[in-house]
């Protein structure tokens, strides 16, 4: 019953738009379950919030989750899960893209290269700027595992502001800057972030107390 479009003796529905929720929906596209997205969960389904309040969670996953996991995942309300790809512009409608709130796409971990730096968010970035073109309106949060790679999220050529911000950046590089990308417009929109971020803001926060209130 947890799987969003597959058919059974409880629910016939297909995709999302067929359920008719009150609130939008918040997608999470993945290549496999982790336990991350347990904490991605926690928070969006706390105790304080109110029922009425609730914005269904729909997990689009490329390889089908284990028992244990779906397990897990039934103790939460509205929570579903679906076999698909962000490639995949089907699967996209099916989850409803077109009714959600936002869709937070996880670094495709399987599929990018490791072979270059430059080529790790390759995968991620390509689908990533296909649903922006399709949807443009979607708010999308996008996680990369280089920053340096920021430069290629929400990009549209012969974009006057986005070549004068190239600039500005290499600026910042030459003089041994470490947070060039700051000045891009999706990380300040807060559309996409790199996992080291997060890392250092983890460990800022364990070693100065304030940094706590701060964020």
């Amino acid at each position: 019953c947890l799987q969003l479009a597959q058919v059974c003796e409880h629910c016939s529905y297909r995709n999302a738009k067929e359920y008719q929720w009150q609130n939008k929906t918040i997608i999470l596209a993945a290549d496999y379950a982790s336990n991350g997205i347990y904490n991605f969960i926690i928070p969006l389904r706390a105790h304080f919030r109110s029922k009425t309040s609730l914005n269904p969670i729909i997990l689009l996953l490329e390889r089908r989750p284990d028992v244990a996991f779906l397990d897990a995942l039934s103790y939460f309300p509205l929570v579903y899960w679906m076999l698909g790809s962000i490639d995949c512009l089907d699967d996209l409608l099916r989850a409803g893209i077109t009714l959600a709130e936002s869709v937070v796409v996880v670094n495709k971990e399987l599929s990018n290269s490791a072979e270059e730096d430059s080529l790790a968010d390759c995968n991620t970035i390509v689908a990533v700027q296909t649903m922006f073109k399709f949807f443009p309106s979607i708010k999308s949060i996008t996680e990369l595992s280089q920053s340096s790679n920021m430069r290629f999220m929400q990009f549209r050529a012969h974009d006057k502001y986005a070549l004068h911000l190239s600039k500005m950046e290499k600026r910042e590089k030459e003089r041994g800057s470490h947070i060039s990308y700051m000045f891009r417009l999706p990380f300040a929109a807060g559309a996409v972030f790199s996992a080291s971020m997060l890392d250092t803001l983890l460990y800022q926060a364990f070693v100065k107390d304030y940094v706590i209130t701060f964020v």
